[in-house]
């Protein structure tokens, strides 16, 4: 889920930044701040906006640099056990494949893809199911529930599991009904 909020804080703009304006300087001082962070309240911020910044600042003696009192817009990343996304497949490994979902790549285990015996091809980053011959290939967008996720501690990143086994999941063009070109099952 996406979300937004608005934050206040104050920033300090070095010297070398005096020459882009005030509101150009925070933006910049601000995406390096706060962009990419996790935050166990707001999650993981993708984006900075609406930057309002109080002209008026206080110089610090030692360095030369102006703190502003600032109010901005967050935009975050936050995923919640049991909604439902869409996103594209960006990965096929033998255990599963990863989905785009917003900033991050999530796993959908070989176990939970779909309601059939897979073969998976790494040679030709195909995903097959052997009894419906329904296939899954890099760049399908498709739709699933979000079973469980950890957020990043130290240097690690989010990991999020997926399913798409239950009716109403899986790639768009199933769900759909939309006819498909069904490959030559594998393995009979």
């Amino acid at each position: 889920m996406i979300y937004r909020y608005r934050v206040r804080d104050i920033i300090s703009i070095h010297p070398s930044l005096f020459k882009e304006g005030v509101e150009k300087a925070a933006w910049v001082q601000l995406t390096q701040k706060y962009v990419g962070l996790y935050d166990s309240e707001l999650g993981y911020i993708i984006k900075i906006d609406n930057i309002k910044v109080d002209p008026l600042g206080k110089i610090i003696s030692e360095d030369g640099s102006s703190n502003h009192k600032v109010e901005f817009d967050v935009y975050s990343f936050q995923p919640l056990k049991g909604e439902v996304v869409e996103g594209e497949v960006v990965g096929i490994e033998t255990f599963g494949i990863f989905v785009r979902i917003g900033p991050v790549d999530a796993l959908v285990h070989k176990s939970v893809l779909m309601d059939d015996v897979i073969d998976i091809n790494k040679i030709e980053n195909t995903v097959v199911g052997r009894k419906t011959g329904r296939v899954l290939r890099k760049g399908d967008v498709v739709r699933a529930r979000i079973l469980d996720f950890s957020p990043p501690k130290g240097y690690s990143l989010m990991k999020i599991a997926l399913y798409m086994k239950s009716k109403g999941l899986g790639k768009i063009e199933w769900i759909e009904g939309k006819p498909e070109e069904v490959e030559e099952a594998s393995g009979e």
